[in-house]
C-alpha cells in the first residue's frame, strides 16, 4: 500500500505542471533568477541566470561556493564562500538589497551585477532555501564611465586651450565654443577689468542663428554689485544652478527694456553660472545656458562646470602676467628679447624646462625663490639644483607626466627647504607643455611664492583676535593691558602704551609689558632712568607729529642720541633695542598716545609690512581706548548731570520756600483780620521781590545756557555809548553794593561808542558787580573803561581774596561754583554765561588775580563788532 503522505499521481502531476508555469515565466523575466536550496544547491535557474553562471553550473553546496569568481567593487578582493549574498541569506535569514558586485561569468566576460536575495521558509518559518536576483548593470557602468571619460576629455580639451595660449581673450572665446560642443547650447564669459567692472569677452552658441543675439548681449554685461543672478554669482562666489528660466527671472535680471526685449528673443530655458575665482578673489563669470525646452542641467553637469571654471580661472590670473609680452609670443622670431623682459619684471617665479627636465631658462624671482643664482640653475634637473628637497623626486615624476601626456598641472603646492639662512617657504606652482606646431618643447612653469599671503593672513587673524581682546572690556586699563600684551606675543619682545595727560600737556606710561619676564624690571628701570616726556624721547616726537616712526636697525650711535644720561644708557644697553616701531594712537584726528614695540632679536628686522601692521592695531587700540574714555566721560557726565539737577532743585526751591514763607504769612495776617503793619508789609514785599529777582536770575541763566548750547544766543546790536551805560548801571545797583559795604569807583576816558547789544554786555557787568559785592564786601570795587586801538576794555577790579591758580582755569566752565560760604547761592553759571556773550559779539572775557590781592576781570569788545576776530589778551 502506497504511504498515505506520499503525493498520487493526480498532486505529482499538479505539481509538474507549476513548475512548468515557474521556468515559463522565468524564462520571460529580463534578470537573472536562481533558486536554491537550504543546502545552496541550485534547483532552478532562468536564461538570463544561465548566461552569467552558465546553462550547466555544478550543483555545488555553501562552502563550495568559491568555485565562483566574484570580486567587491573597486578593488581587487575576492568574495569568501560566505560572502555572496545567497550564503548570508541562507545562513542568517536575512534579505540583501541591491548589492553590487563584479563577477566573472562562465564565458570569461567581467559584469557587473546587482545582487538582491530573499529567503524561502516553509509554514513554521524554517528555512527551505532562497531566491536570487541578478540585475546585469555593466552596460550602465560602462555609459557611466563613458561619460565621465567624455567629461574628462572635455576638461582636457579646456585645458589643453587654455594653456596653449597666453592670448587669454581669444582662448576664452575658444573655451566658449568648445563648452557649447559639450556642455552648453550658449556660453558667456564675463571677466573682470582692470576698472573693477565685468567685461564681456566670449561668447558662442552652438545654433548659428542665435550667433548675432549673443552679439548684442556684449553690451550688457552683469553689473558688480548688482542684484541679478549672475552679478550675486560673482559677489557671492557661488555656483547658480536654473533649472526653469521664467518672465520674472528675465525681470530682475533685465537692466533696460533694450536688454529685456534680448533676453526674451534668447529664449533661455535653463542655465548654469558659477564663479572664475581664485581663492578668494574673484576673477568673472561663465554662464552655460540651454534652449532646448525639456532640456535641464544636473549636479554632474554643475561639477564639470565648476571644474572647467576653476581651471580657467588659473589660467586667467596668470595671463594676466603674460600681457606686455603677448606680441612678443606671437613672433616667436622677434620676442626673445622681450620676453626675457618680461620674465625679469614678473613678481612671479617662472622657468622652462626641455625635454630632458633641465633648465632651459628660469627668471629672478624663481632663482630667489630656490635660492640659487639663475647660472646655478641653467643645464640642471630640479633634484642637481635643490637636491635637499624631500620631493625632488616626486616632481620629477609629476613633470614626466605632463610632458608625456601633454596636460598641464595646476596648483602643485610644496615647500622650498631653508637655505641661506631664509627660512623655508611655502609655493604653489603649475606646469603646463610648450608646443610648437604640435611638437612639445619642454614645459613652463609658475611659481608663487606663499610667504607673504600666508603672513598676511597670519596679520588678518592678529588683527581680529586683538579687535575681538580690546571689544571684550570698556575698563581702559584692561583693554590696554590685554592689547600690549597680545603684541608682545605677536610682534616684538616688548610692548610699550603712553597716553596723552588729562592736560594734553604730557605722556604717562600705563603699560609695559616683556615678552621674558626677566625684562620687566628693566622696562620699569628704563622709565625711571627717562621719563616718557623727556624732550629727547622719540616717543614724545611722534605724539607730536602724529607720524609713525621705524628703525630696522638700531645701532650705537641712536643709542647715545636718546640717553639722557650713564645711569639711562646702561638700561638701553641691559634691554639690547635691535629694532623699534613707534606709532601713535589717533582716534577722531587726535592723538591720545603712542604704542612702541622692540624687537630684541638680531635676526628680526621691522620691515614697512610690519609698520602697516602696526599702525592697522594701533587704529583699533585708539578707538578702544577713546570708546573707553568717552564711556568714563559719559559716566562723569551723568554723575555731573545728576549733582547739577539736585542742586538746580535746592537752588530753585529756596527762594520759592522763601517767597512761600512771606505770602503764607501775610494771608494768615488778613484771614486772621489782623493785617501787617505798614513796616511789616514793606519788609516781607521787599524779602518777596529779592527772592523774586534770585529766582529770575536762576531762571535766566539756565535759559541762557540752553541757548548758548544749542547755538541760538542771538543779539540785537545798535550804538551804545559805553561811558554813559557803566555810569547808569553803577547808579542802578548802588542800593545792592551799599548793602554790602562796597563803594564802586568808575573811571573812564570820555566817551567810547560801539556796536553791541546793550543789555546782555549790561548782564555781563552785573555779573561781575555782583560777585564783587559777594566775594569783597566792605571793599571799593573799581570799573575802569579804556581804549585800545580797535578794542575796548571794560574792567572790573576787586580788592577780596583773590583766585587761585588752579580755580582760574574753571571758574568760566559751566556749573562751577566758588567754594565757601556763597557756594550754596549760585549754580556756577554766571560766569560761564558772561564769556559766552562776550565771545558772541567777536571779544572775550578773562580774568588775572593773585592770591590774597583781589582779582581784576576784563571784558574786551570789538568797536565794530567782528565776530571771530582775536581780541587782544
Amino acid at each position: 500500500m502506497p504511504d498515505s503522505n506520499t503525493p498520487g499521481a493526480p498532486e505529482v502531476a499538479a505539481l509538474l505542471a507549476e513548475r512548468e508555469h515557474l521556468r515559463a515565466v522565468l524564462r520571460m523575466m529580463p534578470v537573472g533568477v536562481s533558486i536554491v536550496d537550504a543546502r545552496g544547491q541550485l534547483v532552478e535557474a532562468n536564461p538570463t541566470a544561465e548566461s552569467i553562471w552558465g546553462p550547466r553550473a555544478p550543483r555545488v553546496e555553501l562552502e563550495d561556493y568559491g568555485f565562483f569568481e566574484g570580486y567587491w567593487p573597486g578593488s581587487d578582493r575576492r568574495l569568501e564562500p560566505h560572502e555572496w549574498a545567497l550564503a548570508r541569506t541562507l545562513r542568517d535569514g536575512q534579505p540583501v538589497a541591491n548589492e553590487e558586485v563584479d563577477v566573472i561569468a562562465f564565458d570569461g566576460t567581467r559584469r557587473t551585477l546587482l545582487n538582491s536575495t530573499t529567503p524561502l521558509r516553509d509554514a513554521q518559518g524554517a528555512i527551505l532555501g532562497a531566491v536570487a536576483v541578478h540585475v546585469d548593470i555593466t552596460t550602465r557602468r560602462q555609459a557611466e564611465h563613458a561619460e565621465a571619460f567624455l567629461a574628462e576629455a572635455f576638461l582636457a580639451e579646456a585645458t589643453r586651450l587654455l594653456v596653449e595660449s597666453l592670448d587669454w581673450e581669444s582662448t576664452l572665446q575658444a573655451v566658449a565654443r568648445l563648452a557649447t560642443r559639450h556642455l552648453a547650447e550658449g556660453c558667456i564669459i564675463d571677466v573682470l577689468g582692470d576698472d573693477g567692472e565685468l567685461h564681456r569677452l566670449a561668447v558662442a552658441a552652438r545654433e548659428p542663428s542665435r550667433d548675432a543675439l549673443l552679439r548684442e548681449a556684449l553690451r550688457y554685461p552683469p553689473k558688480v554689485g548688482g542684484t541679478s543672478p549672475v552679478a550675486r554669482v560673482f559677489t557671492e562666489g557661488r555656483s547658480l544652478l536654473l533649472q526653469d528660466i521664467t518672465p520674472e527671472h528675465l525681470d530682475v535680471h533685465a537692466r533696460d527694456p533694450e536688454h529685456r526685449r534680448l533676453l526674451e528673443a534668447l529664449a533661455a530655458r535653463a542655465c548654469m553660472a558659477v564663479p572664475l575665482a581664485l581663492g578668494e578673489r574673484r576673477l568673472g563669470v561663465i554662464n552655460f545656458v540651454l534652449y532646448t525646452p525639456g532640456r535641464r542641467y544636473t549636479e554632474r553637469e554643475l561639477g564639470y562646470a565648476e571644474e572647467l571654471a576653476r581651471r580657467a580661472a588659473f589660467v586667467v590670473e596668470h595671463a594676466r602676467l603674460y600681457r606686455e609680452a603677448q606680441g612678443a609670443l606671437r613672433a616667436r622670431d622677434t620676442s626673445l628679447a622681450l620676453l626675457e623682459a618680461f620674465l625679469s619684471a614678473s613678481p612671479v617665479g617662472m622657468g622652462f624646462i626641455d625635454r630632458e627636465l633641465r633648465y632651459v631658462h628660469v627668471n629672478p624671482v624663481l632663482a630667489t625663490i630656490n635660492g640659487k643664482p639663475r647660472e646655478a640653475h641653467l643645464g640642471r634637473r630640479v633634484n642637481e639644483v635643490l637636491p635637499e628637497l624631500e620631493e625632488s623626486e616626486r616632481i620629477a615624476h609629476l613633470l614626466r607626466g605632463v610632458m608625456e601626456s601633454g596636460e598641464p598641472r595646476l596648483s602643485w603646492e610644496g615647500v622650498v627647504p631653508p637655505r641661506a639662512g631664509l627660512p623655508p617657504r611655502p609655493v604653489r606652482a603649475s606646469f603646463f607643455p610648450v608646443k610648437v606646431e604640435g611638437e612639445t618643447l619642454g614645459l613652463g612653469g609658475i611659481v608663487l611664492d606663499e610667504t607673504e599671503r600666508k603672513r598676511v593672513e597670519a596679520d588678518l587673524r592678529f588683527l581680529a583676535e586683538a579687535t575681538t581682546r580690546m571689544s571684550t572690556s570698556l575698563d581702559l586699563g584692561t583693554t590696554l593691558e590685554s592689547t600690549a600684551r597680545m603684541v608682545a606675543e605677536h610682534l616684538a619682545d616688548y610692548c610699550l602704551v603712553d597716553l596723552r595727560t588729562e592736560d594734553g600737556q604730557g605722556l604717562t606710561r600705563v603699560v609695559a609689558v616683556a615678552r621674558e619676564p626677566g625684562s620687566q624690571p628693566l622696562l620699569e628701570e628704563a622709565l625711571r632712568a627717562s621719563p616718557v616726556s623727556h624732550p629727547q624721547s622719540p616717543i614724545l616726537q611722534v605724539l607730536e607729529s602724529g607720524r609713525a616712526l621705524l628703525v630696522p636697525e638700531v645701532t650705537e650711535v641712536m643709542l647715545d642720541e636718546v640717553s639722557i644720561d650713564a645711569r639711562h644708557q646702561r638700561v638701553l644697553e641691559h634691554l639690547r633695542p635691535r629694532s623699534v616701531m613707534v606709532v601713535p594712537l589717533i582716534a577722531r584726528e587726535r592723538s591720545l598716545g603712542v604704542l612702541t614695540v622692540v624687537s630684541q632679536d638680531p635676526l628680526r628686522r621691522y620691515t614697512k609690512h610690519d609698520l602697516t601692521l602696526l599702525e592697522d592695531l594701533a587704529r583699533r587700540a585708539a578707538l578702544a581706548v577713546d570708546n573707553a574714555r568717552l564711556f568714563r566721560r559719559a559716566e562723569q557726565a551723568v554723575r555731573e548731570r545728576d549733582d547739577f539737577v539736585a542742586m538746580a532743585t535746592h537752588e530753585l526751591r529756596t527762594p520759592l520756600s522763601a517767597l512761600s514763607l512771606q505770602l503764607a504769612a501775610l494771608q494768615r495776617s488778613v484771614d486772621t483780620g489782623h493785617p501787617p503793619t505798614p513796616e511789616r508789609l514793606h519788609q516781607s514785599l521787599v524779602t518777596a521781590q529779592r527772592q523774586t529777582e534770585r529766582l529770575e536770575r536762576l531762571v535766566n541763566d539756565l535759559l541762557d545756557v540752553s541757548r548758548i548750547s544749542t547755538g541760538q544766543l542771538h543779539l540785537e546790536p545798535e550804538e551804545v555809548e559805553l561811558s554813559a551805560m557803566v555810569h547808569w548801571l553803577v547808579t542802578r545797583f548802588e542800593d545792592k553794593l551799599a548793602e554790602a559795604g562796597v563803594v564802586a569807583e568808575v573811571h573812564t576816558a570820555g566817551p567810547v561808542v560801539a556796536r553791541v547789544d546793550r543789555l546782555r554786555v549790561e548782564q555781563v557787568l552785573m555779573n561781575l558787580l555782583s560777585n564783587a559785592a559777594k566775594y569783597a564786601p566792605g571793599l571799593p570795587v573799581e570799573l575802569r573803561l579804556e581804549r585800545e586801538e580797535r578794542w575796548v576794555a571794560l574792567s572790573v577790579m576787586d580788592h577780596g581774596p583773590g583766585i587761585s591758580p588752579e580755580a582760574q582755569a574753571r571758574i568760566f566752565e559751566p556749573y562751577q561754583r566758588a567754594s565757601g560760604k556763597h557756594s550754596r547761592h549760585s549754580l556756577g553759571l554766571g560766569l560761564y554765561v558772561a564769556r559766552q556773550i562776550a565771545r558772541a559779539h567777536g571779544g572775550e572775557l578773562t580774568v588775572a588775580s593773585t592770591p590774597g590781592q583781589g582779582c581784576r576781570f576784563t571784558l574786551r569788545l570789538p568797536l565794530d563788532t567782528v565776530p571771530g576776530s582775536e581780541p587782544p589778551r
